[in-house]
């Protein structure tokens, strides 16, 4: 095997790694009501403001907190900020600039990069299944990329590489530091911290 095999071998076994450990916390989270409520047949636009508002203080909270910490690693970061993207969306579905400066942001605890890493990595994974949210509310409620939708359109046909490219840059981080076990803990972390606040959002 080569040493260019071994290594690709190497960063998948981590990757399902990943996966597997943060399954659980994963699905709790899907599980959520206000999770379950963006996917409901009957889904309002004042659910989807609701479950906008919650993911905009996890979003800039990472963008503002976590980003800098691993801009070194993810070089192509600039490209990657969308919480802009919510403010268009809450926007053009009727909050008023007033309501949306006054949501409360999240504050993410951590303090390594590879802790810091796996807040990303949860963060940025939502990218993918922002295409099945996106076909959902497209359907229900009308809503396009360029009004109302943006944020679930995410990266568009560029999602894919996108996620690819993340995951390569991660996989090489945690390689050459040895630092899988903080970046799975912190993932799974994350999710946990997301459900809670999805739950907050949810009773506000």
């Amino acid at each position: 095997m080569s040493e260019a095999t071994a290594l690709d071998t190497e960063q998948e076994l981590f990757f399902k790694r990943l996966r597997q450990e943060t399954a659980e916390s994963h699905q709790k989270l899907e599980d959520n009501p206000l999770s379950k409520a963006i996917l409901s047949p009957s889904v309002s636009v004042k659910d989807y403001q609701t479950y906008l508002t919650a993911l905009f203080g996890l979003t800039i909270a990472c963008e503002d907190q976590v980003f800098p910490v691993i801009s070194h690693v993810i070089t192509d970061l600039p490209g990657r900020y969308k919480s802009r993207l919510i403010i268009d969306d809450l926007l053009a579905t009727g909050l008023s600039a007033t309501e949306i400066d006054a949501l409360p942001v999240y504050r993410f605890e951590f303090s390594t990069v590879a802790e810091a890493l796996g807040i990303m990595y949860v963060l940025e994974g939502s990218t993918l299944g922002g295409k099945i949210l996106y076909r959902h509310i497209h359907e229900v409620l009308g809503l396009v990329p360029e009004n109302g939708a943006s944020y679930f359109w995410g990266y568009g046909a560029q999602t894919g590489n996108l996620w690819k490219s993340f995951i390569s840059s991660l996989t090489q981080f945690v390689d050459e530091y040895e630092e899988r076990d903080g970046v799975i803990d912190s993932a799974k972390k994350t999710f946990t911290i997301i459900d809670n606040w999805l739950g907050q959002t949810g009773r506000s």
